[in-house]
This record gives structure tokens, sequence and C-alpha cells, in this order.
């Protein structure tokens, strides 16, 4: 199971699809304060995770100005009691380290005891704190048993996010020069507004894009401060506060891409002549190799150029046997052009051969249009294209 920041990224929030949310304001009051002293009890609580996770559950359970919550009298149903867990492994992280714990142990006791659980819904409960942290055994049980079915539909979702988050992401590295359109061909392909688009050098960060196995309707983002449900000018605006060289954000991605385990890195623009260190910071991301596809977007109204080149051969040199996409941004620019796209593309084929590609894909396509939804038919095809070179 997870136990780093980008696969924890990776998992839905399934607090948009809780049961509690149906119940009264002072029983989800009450429930937010219970899971609350859970986590402590757990010592989690001071983790930046864990906080963020926190402050979005109290958001969403008790309102934005909800009453002094120490001080609510109602309780909450027992039978709300079995999904304690699912919503423990969620602020946590779904850390599978600490399922076996003294300390796990200890609130299950408590969750146990507080609710007088008899012995066969005592070990209904126990299986779902064993699913809820991804154990495979305690999902076919919880699934199997009769107490799951007023819950069936959360537990789907639930099972679904287990599952998602087991499987080994396919991570795909986003390059290119300058105002070729690399932001705006991420928006296309995740459906979603996360990224800046502007014919500048947007940003020195690397910015990591995690997929989610279904839509939830939130998008995160880790930009010096964790936001669990990021607004979208905090998206598009760069923390100043944030040193480091990284933003990390996940969200469900549309369209053919939708729940497949995918990470996408976005490197800065190479060729910025105001700051060199994007140059820098793109090529140690290509040198590294952590990624099983390259797509390199080329500029349709820019082709040949001498920055380009000069990129294109450092790729050459760096990207051994991994597999390379050429995406042919801006086509739809060169509509009216007297030249065919078909012989446009032969003479960028032409090209990238001289540098030393010897039988280049090329997908051309506009993702400013794909995102726009103008022209979904190519958008289709843009993500088929990129779906069969990922092998999916």
């Amino acid at each position: 199971m997870p136990m780093n920041q980008q696969d924890i990224f990776a998992s839905a929030q399934l607090l948009p699809f809780h049961p509690i949310l149906k119940a009264p304001q002072d029983e989800r009051i009450q429930y937010f304060v219970y899971l609350k002293k859970l986590i402590a009890l757990l010592k989690w609580n001071k983790r930046k995770y864990t906080r963020a996770q926190l402050l979005f559950y109290k958001d969403i359970l008790c309102g934005t100005d909800p009453p002094v919550l120490e001080q609510t009298s109602g309780q909450f149903a027992t039978t709300f009691c079995y999904l304690l867990p699912y919503d423990v492994a969620s602020i946590t992280g779904y850390r599978a380290s600490l399922l076996h714990t003294d300390r796990m142990e200890a609130i299950s006791r408590k969750i146990i005891q507080d609710f007088s659980l008899k012995r066969q819904n005592a070990g209904f409960f126990r299986h779902c704190v064993e699913a809820a942290f991804g154990d495979p055994q305690g999902w076919n049980a919880v699934q199997r048993s009769a107490h799951s079915q007023p819950f069936h539909d959360y537990l789907t979702l639930a099972r679904q996010n287990s599952d998602f988050l087991r499987q080994t992401p396919y991570r795909i590295l986003l390059t290119a020069t300058m105002s070729a359109g690399k932001s705006s061909l991420i928006n296309a392909l995740t459906g979603k507004n996360i990224s800046r688009t502007q014919n500048m050098a947007c940003t020195s960060k690397i910015h990591t894009i995690v997929a989610k196995p279904f839509e939830d309707g939130i998008v995160s983002e880790d930009d010096h401060d964790l936001l669990i449900r990021a607004s979208r000018a905090e998206l598009l605006e760069d923390s100043a506060a944030n040193k480091s060289k990284k933003i990390q954000v996940s969200a469900y991605f549309s369209g053919e891409l939708g729940g497949k385990r995918l990470i996408l890195l976005d490197s800065p623009g190479v060729n910025a002549s105001d700051n060199p260190e994007h140059a820098r910071i793109s090529q140690r991301m290509l040198k590294s190799r952590k990624y099983d596809l390259l797509v390199y977007v080329l500029n349709a109204t820019q082709l040949g150029t001498t920055d380009e080149a000069a990129y294109l051969s450092l790729v050459r040199q760096q990207i051994k046997g991994t597999k390379i996409l050429f995406v042919l941004n801006k086509a739809d620019e060169l509509l009216d052009e007297e030249e065919p796209m078909d012989a446009i593309i032969q003479r960028q084929r032409k090209f990238l051969q001289t540098v030393g590609f010897e039988n280049p894909v090329i997908c051309p396509l506009s993702a400013k249009a794909a995102y726009a939804h103008a022209f979904d038919k190519k958008k289709r095809e843009a993500q088929e294209k990129l779906g069969e070179v990922m092998g999916l």
C-alpha cells in the first residue's frame, strides 16, 4: 500500500459519498468529534496530510460556521461506527503499517466497547478495519457480509479506491521548449483546468499530476500548504512560500484516460533565456529515466528551430530505450495553410529523423480545442493514441 505522498494523492476522496452526510448536522458533528479523537489516540494528528484531511472533514461534516464542537449533545447512530475505519484510513493516508499496531488495536477495542458491539458485529467491524487499510481478505469478508448491504454503494467505491492504490502507476514525463502548449495538453488530458497556460515560461517547478480512480469533484494540491480542496486560483498560482522545486496535484482524469493509474510529470520549458534553471531541472528529469513514456510537445507553428534541434538531440541521448510520443500541438492553426497536414507531418518526421529518431510517432492535435471540447473527435483520437503507445 502507499507509503509516499505521491501514492497517497492517488486516492479519491470518499467523504463526498459518505452515508453520514444524510444525517442531521448535530449527528455529523458528533461523528467528526469522535473521529478526531480516534486520530489523536493514534498519534497521527500532527502530520501534514492528516491535518489537511481533518480540516476538509470538519468543513464537510460540520459546515463553515459550526457550533463549538465539544459542546454538541447529539450522538450518531451505531450503524455508522462500521464506517469509522475507512475514515481513519483516508485521513492517515492509507498507511498499511498502521494496521497491526498496538494503537490501531486500541482504537478498535474502544469503538467495539463504546458501541457495545456483540461478537458477530465486532467480527464484521474488525474485517472493516482490515479492508479499510487494503487487506484483500478483509475486503472479501466485508463484501460477503450482510452487514455491508446498507452501505453497498459507499463500500464499492472504497474497494475501488483500495484496489487502485495497489496498482503500479504508469509515469508520463511531458517536455517541450517554451510556448509549445504543454500546459494546454495537460488540461486536455486531465479534463481539468489545473495547469496555467500563457505565452511565457510559467514556472520553474516540477508539477506532478496524480490520477484518481473515480470522479470525486475535488482537486487537491500540495504547494507548501496542502489543500485537499484547492480552488482554481490556488491551482493556477504557485505559492511564494514553497521553496522546493515540486508541486503536486491530484484529480480524476476525464475521458479515455479516466480510471487509469497515471502520473503526469510536467517539466519546465527548456529555452527560457531569463532562467537557465528551467533547462537544468528538465535535463535532470530526463536523465533520471523515472518514467515509462516521454511525451515531447512540438509547436506546429514553430517547427525545426535551432532551440528545438538542440533540445531534441539532448533528449535522444538521455532517454535510451524509453518510449517517446511526439505531440504536434496547435495543428489547428495550420488548417488554412496551403500545405496539407499529411505533408507537414511528413516534413516534421524527416526533421526528427535527422536528429536521430528513426521512426517517430507523431500525433497532431489542438490541445486548447480539445480541452474546450470544440473538437471532441480529435481529443478522443489523441487520448486513444496515447493509450495505444502506453499499451493500455
